[in-house]
């Protein structure tokens, strides 16, 4: 009885000392700055891709997640000369890219990930031939109404979203603010013509093109399902797609959207509707032949790995327009909210930072290969 008490309190010291080791571990990696990671796949990871940015679908989050990895394995940026605009509202042009001097190693770019509309035989002149096409798309309603608050609309429109499209011309309906934003903003992103946005069968034909040409339409509102789809496509490690909501309105800004509203705003934004059902069905049929059971445990790994990189790097969260730094002034929208992020890990700073500041990094990593 005795020797049973003895080998079963030696047992639990000998558990108790190999926990101990692994936590001790991970405490040591963090203090390093450095959180380990699990799980690596035995894949060769993917370096070529074209990320077409839609307006407000989350979109900043998924380009962050491409920047990063882009920059930590020193690819190459199809870059605006200046802003974050590739030509839109106009469609991608080859020439939109700047030119690589003779002596670069690279005579392609490895990724286009900043707003353009889409054009594919243009966009593939630019990346290698077996580049991956992906992007996101939104809930047609609550993507109008996070533009619409965003550009401050109701100037541009002289109506509040509530009243929008009520006793208003199809002319006053259908024009954009700068050219580049309003109804259907996920459709004119990806190319469609503003005469068929009500052509239901052109609508279908458009989706079934899309589908065709893209790798993989992530949805926002099932966007850690949508991680996991885009981790596995392009071999990726669980910390390559580990990101935190990036470019989000502060809460007070954000209007709720009842069943009348709703109606209203898919009605004027159908081709978007038509677009976004056809998408959300197809990624349902990816995450049923990905395999629903494996598809939660990555996603339970995924949301770890968010905690923990949050817990670790989030000191905070202000409006942009209060954050007082040393760094070149750029544009900020008055409504949107940053992530503070310790300074002493540059992972961290990377993952909280702005677009268009992360934008300039590259512009002057990669001014000696441009010979513009």
């Amino acid at each position: 009885m005795r020797k049973n008490q003895l080998f079963c309190s030696l047992f639990a010291l000998v558990g108790l000392a190999i926990l101990c080791i692994i936590l001790f571990t991970d405490i040591i990696a963090i203090f390093k700055n450095n959180i380990p990671e699990y799980h690596l796949p035995k894949c060769t990871k993917k370096t070529d891709i074209v990320f077409l940015k839609t307006h407000k679908a989350a979109s900043s989050s998924i380009q962050n997640i491409i920047m990063r990895f882009g920059d930590r394995h020193d690819l190459l940026f199809v870059l605006p000369k200046t802003g974050n605009y590739l030509g839109h509202p106009h469609p991608f042009h080859h020439n939109m890219a700047l030119k690589l001097k003779p002596s670069a190693v690279n005579t392609r770019y490895n990724i286009i990930a900043h707003h353009t509309r889409f054009n594919y035989s243009e966009l593939k002149r630019v990346v290698p031939e077996d580049a991956i096409f992906i992007t996101i798309l939104r809930d047609p309603a609550e993507l109008f109404e996070s533009l619409y608050s965003y550009y401050t609309l109701e100037y541009f429109y002289g109506t509040p979203v509530s009243n929008f499209g009520v006793n208003k011309t199809k002319r006053d309906i259908n024009k954009r603010f700068t050219g580049r934003i309003g109804i259907n903003q996920m459709s004119f992103d990806l190319g469609m013509d503003e005469k068929d946005f009500e052509n239901v069968t052109v609508l279908m034909e458009f989706a079934k093109e899309i589908n065709s040409r893209f790798n993989l339409v992530m949805i926002a509102e099932q966007m850690d399902e949508s991680l996991v789809l885009l981790k596995n496509l392009l071999c990726w490690e669980t910390d390559d797609v580990t990101v935190f909501k990036l470019n989000t309105r502060d809460k007070k800004f954000v209007k709720p959207i009842d069943s009348r509203l709703r109606l209203q705003l898919e009605k004027v934004n159908y081709a978007d509707y038509v677009l976004y059902s056809f998408f959300k069905d197809k990624l349902a049929e990816k995450i049923q032949n990905f395999g629903e059971q494996k598809l939660a445990a990555e996603v339970r790994e995924l949301r770890k790995r968010r905690e923990l990189w949050f817990n670790f790097c989030v000191q905070g969260e202000n409006l942009v327009i209060n954050i007082k730094n040393g760094k070149k002034p750029v544009y900020r929208n008055s409504k949107v909210t940053k992530l503070k992020a310790r300074e002493d890990n540059d992972t961290c700073v990377k993952m909280a930072e702005e677009e268009l500041i992360y934008t300039d990094m590259l512009r002057v990593k990669q001014k000696p290969l441009m010979s513009d």
